[in-house]
């Protein structure tokens, strides 16, 4: 298999730092690890960290790096341990500090041209990140069979495990959804486009696993953690559904665990509508009911000025946990029972 201009046969086990951005006086490499399997099989393209400090999936795959070997594959595995390595770095929540960009947002859609191919503005070149996305993107996601996206919560957030999967009314669904149920996760949240009213333009374009799913790849939303801490039982969690997932496929040898889980569609997005010092009334994996109070906003002379209401039915994916707010703060994150 060549990779990056470079071969690996098989049996071999190769890690190396790609060069995945240049700039005028820097560049930027991210560490990857690509196991060449002694047998034929699928390749599966695992990346992590391209929300940098979503850290337990980025641990998970330079574990799993060091654990498997060729005559574990069969297939090539391809673990992309993090994507914006500049903002870890400086501990930016989803965002580079070179250049303020969500990477999350500028994987290429084959819809650029002329002076909008990732361009800033007008005559200015293409930001590292945009650079770095493009050539992750292309180099290592468009070869896989089966693509995982590792997630969590951001420094200031606190989320439950789940699987988000982005269906898009093309035949990759079938796949996608079935994906989705290799990891041991009790719950998957479909989220199809504009299915949260607060957020109409979500999903979106420019995600990895959205340009995946459109280049007919399966690809998910893994999400574990949260707050930018590191626990190995969270991380052992996530290779053991990583393990697992790759047994469904048929990279590893063994029985593959199935689990049958809740399946959530569409959701809600609480914002702070006050300013002041913000209390959270449940936890991250909660079921939450309408009309039930999430949390409160209290002001600087002790008056509770606004309650959040429960919109919906529903599980609580994550949530923002620091106690400051301003109005526009994001604060719960809701996953819409079928029901609703």
């Amino acid at each position: 298999m060549f990779i990056d201009n470079r071969e690996i046969p098989k049996g071999c086990k190769e890690r190396w730092n790609f060069l995945a951005a240049q700039m005028t006086v820097n560049k930027i490499e991210v560490p990857v690890t690509v196991i060449n399997g002694v047998k034929d099989g699928p390749t599966v393209v695992i990346t992590a960290g391209v929300h940098p400090n979503e850290l337990i999936g980025q641990a998970a795959t330079v574990q799993l790096a060091k654990e498997l070997e060729p005559e574990d594959i069969s297939g090539t595995l391809v673990l992309v341990h993090i994507e914006n390595p500049m903002g870890l770095q400086f501990k930016y929540a989803n965002r580079s500090p070179l250049d303020n960009v969500n990477m999350n947002s500028v994987f290429p859609t084959g819809t650029e041209s002329g002076e909008d191919m990732g361009k800033d503005s007008l005559h200015l070149g293409i930001s590292p990140t945009k650079q770095a996305a493009n050539r992750i993107f292309n180099t290592f996601i468009r070869l896989a069979d089966w693509h995982v996206d590792m997630h969590g919560g951001e420094l200031l957030e606190d989320l439950d495990f789940n699987i988000e999967i982005l269906p898009i009314n093309e035949p990759v669904d079938e796949k996608t959804r079935a994906l989705a149920r290799m990891f041991m996760s009790t719950k998957i949240w479909e989220v199809p486009q504009g299915t949260i009213p607060q957020m109409p333009n979500y999903p979106g374009r420019g995600s990895a696993v959205a340009e995946a799913n459109r280049l007919g790849i399966p690809s998910c939303f893994f999400e574990i953690g949260g707050e930018g801490r590191l626990s190995q039982t969270l991380v052992d969690q996530a290779k053991l559904a990583l393990r697992n997932m790759m047994m469904c496929v048929g990279m590893l040898e063994g029985t593959p665990v199935h689990v049958e889980p809740v399946v959530y569609s569409g959701g809600n997005v609480l914002f702070a509508q006050e300013g002041g010092l913000h209390f959270i009334n449940i936890k991250s994996g909660d079921l939450v009911h309408k009309g039930q109070e999430l949390g409160y906003t209290m002001n600087w002379e002790g008056e509770i000025i606004h309650r959040d209401i429960c919109p919906c039915e529903g599980l609580m994916t994550n949530m923002v946990v620091h106690g400051g707010v301003e109005p526009g703060d994001m604060l719960f994150v809701i996953a819409n029972s079928l029901s609703s």
